[in-house]
């Protein structure tokens, strides 16, 4: 059972950040995204990416890690 949420985690991470991925793109192409980056500095279409890109990276991990992590209690 454990694995199984470790791999769903892990998917769904992959997922997420690939999403992130592609909203930055589409972000970075966006003529209402270039005139807001001249009068502010930043565009909250980009940092809502890059936070899309970091948790879900952080979840692949956590996933990664569960999955891979050896069993809790041994069958006799």
């Amino acid at each position: 059972m454990k694995r199984i949420i470790g791999l769903i985690l892990l998917v769904t991470g992959i997922a997420v950040g690939i999403y992130g991925y592609y909203e930055y793109q589409s972000a970075q192409q966006s003529l209402g995204n270039v005139i807001t980056k001249v009068f502010t500095g930043t565009s909250q279409a980009e940092q809502q990416s890059i936070y899309l890109m970091i948790g879900g990276g952080a979840v692949a991990l956590i996933g990664l890690g569960v999955s891979l992590s050896g069993p809790t209690r041994r069958r006799r």
